[in-house]
């Protein structure tokens, strides 16, 4: 996928119970805009070595993750929805519910700003999750 090429900036804050992390990551990739759908594209490396393509597709309320490569999975996000998304790892297939409490899409001129503010479902506590994604064009 070819496009406009930016600067992609993702600030990950997750909470479970009394126990919080958040994560910094930024990568080169590309922006192209079909008109009422937008696509950020991104290349990433996992800690033990393995390559990931990214693809953040979004239009007016609803947003979508997909990876592909050795991890693969695909989240669904719109304001006050309930998903049910597959996530398949080395180790295994899980299914996840994201229950999704807000998102925000905002594009200006060179920049675009992302926050999905959700919950994660995967056996256990919830996991409260914010991520904030900043892409800047060039």
């Amino acid at each position: 996928m070819t496009g406009t090429k930016c600067n992609i900036k993702l600030c990950s804050k997750q909470k479970m119970g009394h126990e919080s992390e958040t994560t910094n990551e930024e990568y080169v990739g590309s922006f192209i805009d079909r008109g009422s759908k937008r696509y950020l594209s991104y290349n990433r490396v996992m800690p033990e070595g393995q390559k990931v393509d990214c693809l953040i597709s979004f239009e007016h309320n609803k947003l979508t993750l997909t990876q592909k490569g050795d991890i693969q999975s695909k989240l669904e996000f719109a304001p006050g929805a309930r998903t049910r998304n597959a996530y398949n790892t080395p180790m295994g297939m899980m299914t996840i519910v994201v229950h999704t409490k807000r998102l925000v899409i905002e594009q200006k001129d060179t920049e675009i700003n992302l926050l999905i503010d959700y919950d994660l479902e995967a056996g256990g506590e919830p996991i409260n999750t914010v991520i904030e994604i900043k892409a800047t064009l060039k």
